[in-house]
């Protein structure tokens, strides 16, 4: 069945709303194209001005029905036909051509007519860029092009106008990527779905990735390289992508990452076009990178699921147990981005407070149970991706949103929205803290020194923010603890009590930690104390209630076995850590703070 548009267009002035219809054109259309292709106006704006007769007219409009590069479509007014637009293709471009009868031109239907044709062609995939050719003398229809985001170029017979609409923006930052980077953007050149774009920043690589990306530019003219001579991060460099971007939907690829299939494009577009999402979430696969190839170790996939704007409360919920915090994939409007300026940074950390903010905001949402992205996990782009400069109040502000004046009955789910959200932020810093996630053995360390690492941990957990969420979770204590358990160990048993000089000169909050938790041993060794007396506990939560103590957080939960949780793996890898690393649990004495 024939898709058609339909929309309650209003104009200043006017007394009455229209009822506009966009469809494809059909044969009992050939009598109304003849008579507004013959208007005086219509003649005098074309580059073939003379009448032309309808036996001509009515070949040439059989051949072009019959024509897969051709598509006709009829502006409609109240069932009315009063307008048509026509686009003929050549490979990936196609040439626009407009005409409205005389009573509907000056009311701004056109500009709404190519408004709705550019999201049609977006979603059939019949072109990737229009092109028009508008007379010096035809100031209507160059108002038009302009308004709508055109290029416009001066020529001799007066002006051309080009303008991008794929329906993928896919932004990649590159750096010293030459390994990876061929099967990434192979990954994509492949695809069944052609309307795409590849905006590309490359963070000025000393190797082989420049001349990759010239190469992959040169052959395909999708492709789009911004060549920098300095290292911007992966951040900022993702954020200049951005306002460079002309599709519909944009989404982030790894230069180490490749697209799971060739019909992944193919597959989010139907879910684009059924749903018309503000985000589509895909299952994501884990592999490592050896010896030139991939090998995937573990896939999330998670159920399908249209979500709409009713409970939204109830829907981050689930979002959080299925997808938000499972390392899928994510498409985009961008238009939605741009509407609540909205920014995403980092796909793997980073993006965590643009998606909440996102998700908050969001009208309808997708989450497809199908395996659409490889993230690989043990390259140097993996392990850039550490999220260093995560914003803890900007999340929560963004939650915030979600959250119901009245919250009586909601205690459930704002006690897991914030639960995870706290476990995200242990993982990230004990990802900073460490160098690597304990959850993931192939992550490379990032390039931080220790004191500043202590010091954006310090940044990161000492807000109102995280004293809000932690009393939403009911659990005070528990994102430092587990973070402070990883990172201190560690310090601690390869840097022995350099560790607390370093700490006590760079991070007040480390360096109540450690001596609230840790003692010297015999040989002068950093070890563990194994519990903390009840007063020592009490008088630890005193300090939290005190605002300008809340980053003086306890350590008993780290230390009790007996303390309940939400078990997120993490608690588990840290014992195991402590027991290989310490290899002395029987000599640790049990002493008081």
């Amino acid at each position: 069945m024939e898709k058609c548009v339909t929309e309650r267009f209003w104009k200043a002035g006017m007394e009455e709303a229209q009822e506009l219809n966009l469809r494809k054109a059909c044969w009992s259309d050939c009598r109304f194209l003849f008579r507004l292709r013959n208007e005086d106006e219509v003649r005098k704006n074309s580059f073939q001005t003379s009448e032309i007769p309808y036996s001509s007219h009515e070949n040439w409009f059989a051949q072009k029905l019959q024509d897969f590069n051709t598509v006709i479509y009829i502006l409609e007014r109240n069932g009315q036909a009063i307008g048509q637009v026509r686009v003929g293709r050549q490979e990936r471009t196609a040439e626009i051509s407009y005409a409205l009868c005389r009573e509907a031109r000056g009311r701004g239907l056109s500009r709404w007519m190519l408004s709705e044709l550019e999201n049609r062609l977006r979603e059939d995939g019949f072109c990737n860029e229009l092109y028009a050719e508008v007379k010096r003398e035809n100031t209507a229809s160059q108002k038009v092009f302009q308004s709508l985001g055109y290029r416009e170029k001066i020529e001799e017979y007066g002006f051309s106008y080009a303008k991008h609409i794929p329906l993928f923006s896919i932004l990649m930052c590159t750096y010293h990527s030459s390994a990876t980077l061929r099967n990434a953007l192979d990954s994509v050149r492949h695809q069944t779905r052609q309307n795409w774009e590849m905006i590309i920043l490359d963070n000025g690589s000393k190797d082989n990735t420049v001349p990759i990306l010239r190469e992959y530019a040169e052959l395909d003219g999708r492709i789009h390289v911004i060549p920098r001579d300095s290292n911007v991060g992966w951040r900022k460099g993702i954020s200049q992508c951005l306002p460079e971007a002309s599709g519909e939907y944009m989404m982030f690829l790894g230069a180490d990452d490749y697209l799971a299939s060739d019909e992944t494009l193919q597959e989010v577009a139907e879910e684009i076009c059924k749903n018309k999402p503000d985000i589509v979430w895909t299952g994501c696969g884990f592999a490592v990178w050896e010896n030139g190839t991939y090998k995937i170790v573990e896939q999330k996939i998670p159920p399908y699921r249209v979500y709409e704007k009713e409970d939204k409360l109830q829907i981050f919920a689930e979002l959080m147990q299925n997808v938000y915090y499972n390392s899928v994939m994510h498409y985009v409007r961008i238009d939605f981005l741009k509407q609540y300026g909205i920014d995403f940074f980092d796909p793997y950390y980073g993006d965590c407070e643009g998606m909440t903010e996102a998700i908050a905001r969001a009208g309808k949402m997708v989450v497809m149970n199908r395996l659409e992205y490889v993230l690989t996990t043990n390259t140097s782009q993996t392990a850039a991706k550490v999220c260093f400069y995560y914003d803890t109040e900007r999340q929560w502000k963004s939650i915030r949103q979600v959250l119901p004046e009245n919250t009586e009955g909601k205690q459930e789910i704002l006690s897991y929205v914030a639960g995870r959200v706290l476990d995200n932020l242990v993982a990230i810093c004990q990802s900073i803290v460490l160098g690597e996630p304990l959850t993931d053995r192939y992550m490379n360390p990032i390039e931080r020194g220790f004191a500043e690492r202590f010091l954006r941990v310090e940044k990161m957990i000492s807000n109102d923010a995280m004293a809000e969420m932690m009393y939403w979770a009911g659990r005070e204590s528990y994102a430092e603890c587990l973070l402070g358990a990883a990172g201190v160990a560690y310090w601690s048993l390869r840097k022995q009590q350099v560790v607390i000089k370093t700490i006590d000169e760079n991070s007040r909050w480390m360096s109540k930690f450690v001596h609230l938790a840790m003692r010297q041993d015999e040989n002068g060794e950093i070890v563990w104390k194994t519990w903390i007396a009840r007063a020592d506990g009490e008088r630890l939560k005193t300090l939290f209630e005190r605002k300008e103590n809340r980053h003086l957080i306890g350590a008993e939960l780290l230390l009790r076995d007996n303390v309940e949780y939400e078990e997120t793996g993490q608690r588990q890898d840290i014992h195991e850590m402590l027991r290989l690393w310490m290899k002395r649990e029987a000599a640790i004495v049990d002493e008081t703070i």
